[in-house]
């Protein structure tokens, strides 16, 4: 599809959309892209990199973590979900309305590899042995909301044409890896990852429908 010169970008300066948000829901996201060159999920780890990162963490301790941090608080972009696609392939326009809820809350999701774990107490998520306290950059699980306001969208898709509407955002990537040891034996080894969610935004885009597609 071309995209016609009058795209509409509209986006919302919120920092969250109301949705439930689980441990690792970012890593089911459409893609994630870090604003600079080399950034790595830890779901992309290869096992040279573990070996490399695992090197760095130093000789055994008699009790605790060991920890080395990969990528420190790095910016992303992401395209969360394409909510739906309205297509016009007739001679009339079609009309329609859009309606979601905003507020404004702050997000902090977690993962993990190997037998390092992840634990819950109410709303707040960690990781288990202590971890967050050894993770440099400490992370902090607060949540913080505020008003809420329902908004609605009125959309006119021209003939020929079609009406995206995704959700896209920003946030911050820290990662690495651990051992932890009891009585200098390893008990824990693997990655963590974490991904604070700072914004959401709604994407709403007209595109001229392909004449190859009409046909």
């Amino acid at each position: 599809m071309k995209k016609i010169v009058l795209s509409i970008i509209i986006v919302f300066a919120f920092m969250m959309v109301q949705s439930s948000v689980f441990a690792s829901e970012y890593l089911t996201y459409q893609s994630i892209r870090f604003d600079r060159f080399g950034g790595q999920l830890l779901r992309d780890y290869t096992k040279s990199d573990y070996e490399q990162y695992y090197d760095m963490l130093g000789g055994r301790r008699f009790w605790g973590w060991r920890t080395v941090t990969v990528m420190n608080n790095e910016p992303v972009t992401f395209q969360k979900e394409t909510r739906y696609v309205i297509t016009n392939q007739g001679t009339s326009p079609i009309n329609k309305s859009y309606h979601f809820r905003l507020t404004e809350s702050s997000k902090v999701q977690l993962s993990a590899s190997g037998n390092i774990g992840i634990s819950t107490s109410g709303n707040v998520r960690g990781f288990s042995l202590g971890l967050d306290a050894n993770i440099d950059g400490r992370i902090s699980n607060e949540r913080s909301t505020t008003e809420e306001e329902r908004v609605e969208i009125r959309m006119k898709v021209d003939p020929n044409t079609a009406l995206k509407v995704a959700v896209y955002g920003e946030g911050y990537i820290t990662n690495g890896v651990g051992k932890y040891y009891r009585f200098f034996i390893n008990a824990r080894t693997g990655g963590w990852e974490v991904f604070v969610l700072t914004t959401e935004y709604f994407s709403v885009v007209k595109e001229v429908i392909d004449e190859d597609l009409r046909r």
